[in-house]
């Protein structure tokens, strides 16, 4: 199955979370594990819907539907 890599520009609080990578995209599971390790740096009131189903989708496909943001 083919991945579509994910255009951080779509995304604003993933974007924000790539501070170090020049990339503009990402493959999914590299964009899940950025979310994951990077929580405490997102700001979850500012999440889009469009970024939470982003999220969801990530931790069903990626995170065997659970996500770490301990």
């Amino acid at each position: 199955m083919a991945t579509t890599r994910i255009d951080r520009t779509r995304y604003p609080e993933l974007d924000l979370i790539m501070w170090d990578r020049a990339d503009r995209f990402v493959e999914p599971e590299a964009a899940f594990h950025l979310y994951e390790t990077r929580w405490r740096f997102i700001d979850q009131k500012r999440l889009t819907e469009h970024e939470h189903a982003l999220i969801e989708r990530l931790a069903k496909e990626h995170g065997h539907g659970v996500m770490l943001t301990a």
